[in-house]
């Protein structure tokens, strides 16, 4: 996938059938080791441009994304905005790392607020941190040696598994969606049914399920009852009122609308819980041969990034302010790291994981996930041992206690 294609995403109306193809199509190539590489050059350049670049235009983001990209391989832009997280640890440590999902951002908390107060330095890990970001697929860094463990939604994995990776989640993170579709009261949107008719803005390329399942699961055609608009990576769409509906995270989009000005009050959140139809995001994992050689270092990186997990649903505030310290890029506010790890936290300790601990993998949730998978052909079968609770059963049992 080359960054012009990434930033394809403006408002321009497809239908949905269409949009589909297109987020097949733009599947980003499997990568050696070279090109993991490569990737992970380009960020820190894209990033800072992609904030710094005004979002209405999109043809001059290109131009320049263009021109970092030729700069970034010919090695020049990188500099140390993204750099990876490392705490100064004694000698004597088994070094591991864990690639992220995203940009450092509270999304990540607990493995920051771990790394911060030396939980991992305590299991005899020395732990680095490598940021993702739209070019990196963390399934690939991890496969290719990259990185020892990976976070990425479960459906992205569950592909990757489809496509001979052999990669397996060790620790449901994220036990519910923190997707949402928000609306202006204006709209008098107030249920998913209210949809009809309006133009609603949606993620593709791979964010898209839980709204076609629930369009699906009430009978209504998003290619002939609704306007489905390409969704970009800003709200301007939802502020300036063109959009209906608009997709948002609960810690993230929602906290943007927010900090612009707009009230809780003026907004309606319809919640893909609600309809049933909830896919499992963030999720860790390893390469099933390396867990099989290194059980124990396993085990000790689990328990050490719960107990992180743990302080952050107890002090998110202190959380945010931990992340906004490792955030070397000036990006993300203060204020919105915090915001994130408030939000973050009730999706942590949510529904099974609240009796049986952080990472807990629900086999209601997982198949639910993986049948919309199959549903929307993010995958052609039903995946077998795609997850084992072993590692993080051993982790959480002096956990729990």
């Amino acid at each position: 996938m080359t960054l012009d294609e990434e930033l394809e995403c403006g408002p321009g109306h497809v239908g949905t059938a269409a949009m589909e193809r297109q987020a097949r199509q733009r599947r980003p190539r499997r990568l050696g080791k070279g090109g993991v590489a490569q990737r992970r050059s380009l960020i820190g350049a894209y990033s800072r441009l992609f904030h710094l670049i005004s979002e209405e235009s999109m043809q001059m983001r290109q131009i320049a994304l263009r021109v970092v990209a030729v700069a970034a391989v010919a090695g020049g832009l990188l500099g140390g905005s993204f750099a990876p997280a490392h705490a100064a640890q004694p000698r004597g440590l088994t070094h591991v790392s864990l690639v992220l999902k995203w940009l450092p951002q509270a999304q990540f908390a607990g493995y920051y607020v771990a790394l911060k107060k030396g939980y991992y330095a305590k299991e005899g890990l020395d732990l680095t941190i490598q940021p993702g970001g739209p070019t990196i697929v963390p399934e690939q860094v991890v496969a290719n040696g990259g990185a020892d463990f990976g976070i990425d939604w479960l459906p992205s994995l569950l592909a990757e598994r489809e496509h001979g990776e052999h990669l397996v989640n060790i620790a449901q993170i994220y036990q519910t969606t923190g997707m949402r579709l928000i609306s202006f009261k204006s709209a008098h949107i107030t249920s998913f049914a209210d949809l009809k008719g309006k133009t609603v803005g949606v993620w593709w390329a791979g964010n898209q399920y839980q709204f076609l399942a629930c369009m699906n699961k009430l009978g209504i055609n998003p290619d002939t009852q609704m306007k489905v608009i390409h969704q970009g990576f800003d709200m301007n769409g939802f502020l300036d009122h063109s959009q209906n509906a608009s997709s948002a995270m609960t810690y993230n989009e929602l906290g943007v609308v927010l900090e612009a000005g707009i009230k809780m009050s003026q907004l309606n959140v319809l919640d893909y819980n609600q309809c049933g139809v909830s896919m499992l995001e963030d999720g860790l994992y390893a390469k099933a041969d390396w867990l099989t050689k290194n059980p124990d270092l396993a085990v000790r990186f689990l328990r050490a990034s719960i107990r992180g997990w743990q302080d952050v649903v107890k002090d998110p505030t202190a959380a945010g302010k931990i992340v906004y310290a490792y955030d070397t890029s000036g990006v993300m506010k203060l204020n919105h790291q915090i915001y994130m790890a408030q939000q973050v936290a009730p999706l942590i300790e949510w529904g099974p994981a609240i009796k049986y601990g952080i990472g807990y993998m629900d086999p209601v949730a997982f198949n639910r996930t993986a049948t919309l998978s199959l549903r929307y052909k993010v995958i052609t079968k039903m995946p077998v041992g795609a997850y084992d609770q072993t590692y993080w059963k051993k982790a959480i049992s002096t956990l729990m206690q």
